[in-house]
């Protein structure tokens, strides 16, 4: 198999990703990108009982 130029983009990412910062790494990142495969208690962490149901309510309005 051919080292392709899409290879390399993958090796050279890998070999450089420690030079940069969190914060510019999840700049690069989707908000659903940042969160997939987060468990739901994670996902709510910070935020207040209110927020959340609030936004159940929204949710179920919605329905």
């Amino acid at each position: 198999m051919a080292y392709t130029m899409e290879d390399f983009k993958k090796d050279y990412i890998r070999e450089n990703l420690g030079e940069l910062e969190p914060e510019e790494i999840l700049e690069m990142l989707s908000v659903e990108e940042r969160l997939k495969g987060l468990p739901a208690e994670e996902r709510l962490k910070g935020l207040s009982p209110e927020v959340i149901e609030a936004y159940l309510k929204g949710l179920r309005k919605k329905q």
